[in-house]
């Protein structure tokens, strides 16, 4: 359901993360502070897509749009064997989250008037995390998707297993007791002592447990950055994405392609809107797996990537066979009653990030290093102190007329694929959000569980449709409509007089509630 209001509004993809970020504003915090403490809530109730040992990005706005990048980098030793998508090898880069939230309390503190403490923010979480919260229907489905790979992993039984053996159901109780404790320490020393203190230290005890590729320095080094977002113009206003080593560049390319047509003119849901936008996807995707990697340490200009458009052919699909990326996330955001929003991504990479909760910390690792390309002699292959390509991405676009929208998803290559949907629903077809996060959506390459590169779109996409595109030369496959496997997004969007309207994907169980 969506909501609205002057006061404040959040959305975040679990109700008890979206009700204690409520709180906070309701207590006069920032969208800044509803955000940590929706995140660490997360962290708590949330576990298979996000959690404290991962990455996250920023968009913020306060009468100007600015961003924070907290993503970890490679160590400072050559990994002593190859990177793996789960288990030990995976344990590869640093986490940046938490250097996201200590650079957003900062700008909520000293900028935005913030006078709640750390341990306010980190309350919630630390009781969830102790006493226990019910297994969510994403927990449980994924929990049974990866059966499995969890019998490899026993790292996860707390959040995975009964104290039977058996997988957890949706409504069992599950703990997070070392999750809790590392909570309370943070909350107690502050947030950088993830990086050089107790915590810290607690996390290099791990990481030689598993003989893996990261120090004690390794932790010390990692920053997050105030990064300048990417700005291209689209329709009648300007769209924001983040720089490389984010994929957002080239989400912000394809919106560029998309400007040479006007999609109104083929009407809303017509095969020819859907054909340009797979077809702007199709050459964003080849371009960036060819390109993009950590600007640091290969020439390359975001800004001239977003702003230069692709060449398609508005009559026939092209050929499509680029490897896929999936991946898992959260997107949550919030309005406080200045105006003022806060997005905020944070992510595992895969779901269950690597497998690998590091010593007695509680933290699960996320295996982003796996994002590096295996070729040494890619742009993207790893690198000392080096960042590997990144699919957080999240959206935003000012109107000239003062209209402002916010939103973002789920899911690895698919989120460029269903900004793109909601994007074109908002601002071509001035859509409500609720008929926006409606809208079928498509998926092109593989999904999460299949091996098919075909190009899948939801069944409540009319017939006629479908049928139209495959005739253009796409190669189509139904699912169901409402899919969750084209993403968990969400939408906050105001009007100039400062309603704000809030809501989360009806393909999940995210909530939304204002003030």
């Amino acid at each position: 359901m969506k909501c609205q209001s002057t006061k404040g509004v959040i959305t975040t993809p679990h109700p008890l993360s979206t009700k204690v970020g409520l709180r906070i504003l309701a207590e006069g915090g920032t969208a800044i502070d509803a955000m940590i403490a929706a995140s660490a809530t997360l962290a708590a109730v949330f576990p298979h897509m996000t959690g404290i040992g991962g990455d996250a990005v920023w968009v913020l706005y306060d009468k100007k749009v600015s961003s924070i990048m907290g993503i970890g980098q490679a160590g400072q030793r050559a990994p002593l064997r190859p990177i793996t998508e789960r288990g030990p090898d995976a344990v590869a880069t640093t986490a940046g989250a938490i250097a996201s939230w200590q650079a957003a309390i900062d700008i909520s503190t000293h900028q935005w008037g913030s006078d709640l403490s750390l341990q306010r923010l980190l309350k919630d979480a630390i009781s969830y995390a102790e006493q226990g919260s019910q297994v969510s229907a994403s927990q449980a489905f994924w929990i049974k998707q990866r059966q499995a790979l969890l019998t490899n992993l026993p790292d996860l039984n707390p959040i995975v297993r009964r104290a039977d053996g058996q997988p957890l159901q949706v409504g069992d109780t599950f703990k997070q007791q070392q999750l809790a404790r590392t909570l309370k320490l943070l909350s107690k020393n502050g947030l950088m002592d993830f990086y050089q203190g107790e915590v810290a230290e607690a996390l290099h005890a791990g990481f030689t447990a598993l003989n893996g590729n990261l120090s004690l320095d390794d932790l010390r080094k990692t920053r997050a950055r105030n990064a300048e977002m990417v700005k291209v113009r689209y329709r009648a206003g300007d769209y924001y994405n983040f720089p490389a080593p984010s994929q957002g560049i080239y989400t912000a390319k394809a919106l560029t392609t998309l400007n040479q047509w006007d999609l109104g003119e083929h009407g809303m849901g017509s095969a020819q809107s859907y054909h340009l936008m797979v077809e702007a996807i199709k050459q964003s995707f080849t371009e960036r797996n060819i390109a993009l990697c950590d600007p640091d340490f290969s020439p390359l200009n975001s800004l001239e990537i977003a702003s230069t458009a692709s060449l398609l052919d508005a009559t026939r699909a092209s050929p499509w066979g680029e490897q896929g990326q999936p991946a898992d996330t959260v997107w949550l955001a919030a309005t406080d009653s200045d105006g003022r929003t806060a997005c905020l991504m944070q992510s595992l990479f895969h779901d269950f990030g690597s497998g690998c909760m590091i010593g007695d910390t509680g933290v699960l690792w996320h295996n982003r290093a796996a994002g590096f390309n295996s070729n040494s002699q890619h742009p993207n292959a790893w690198g000392i102190s080096k960042r590997p390509a990144h699919t957080l991405n999240p959206s935003c676009y000012i109107a000239d007329n003062g209209h402002r929208f916010f939103f973002g998803s789920q899911g690895g290559d698919g989120q460029p694929q269903t900004q793109l949907v909601l994007a074109t629903q908002l601002i071509d077809f001035n859509q409500d959000v609720e008929t926006a996060l409606n809208a079928p959506r498509f998926l092109l390459g593989r999904s999460f569980f299949d091996s098919t590169d075909n190009l899948k779109l939801e069944q409540s996409l009319p017939e006629a449709i479908r049928t139209a595109l495959t005739e253009l030369g796409h190669i189509t496959e139904v699912i169901p409509s409402l899919s969750p496997y084209t993403g968990q997004a969400g939408i906050i969007t105001i009007t100039p007089n400062g309603m704000a309207t809030a809501m989360h994907d009806p393909r999940g169980e995210g909530t939304a509630l204002a003030l």
